[in-house]
């Protein structure tokens, strides 16, 4: 039985430095992104921070509760 996987994904300036659990995502030329998180069973915390190169730093952080 493989992993359950979650795609998270959404829009941000083109200028952003994004990661999602510590993980460097690429933002398109269009401010999309994308990435793809593997679940554990029970609550999982997805921490997704984004920053520009003034410094400016956004965290957000995200509970997804996986139940086989």
């Amino acid at each position: 039985m493989s992993a359950p996987l979650l795609d998270v994904f959404g829009l941000a300036p083109a200028n952003t430095v994004l990661t999602i659990n510590e993980q460097i995502i690429l933002v398109g030329s269009d401010g999309q992104f994308k990435a793809v998180v593997t679940l554990d069973e029970g609550p999982n915390l997805i921490e997704i921070v984004a920053s520009d190169f003034s410094g400016v730093e956004i965290v957000q952080l995200l509970t997804v509760t996986y139940q086989p």
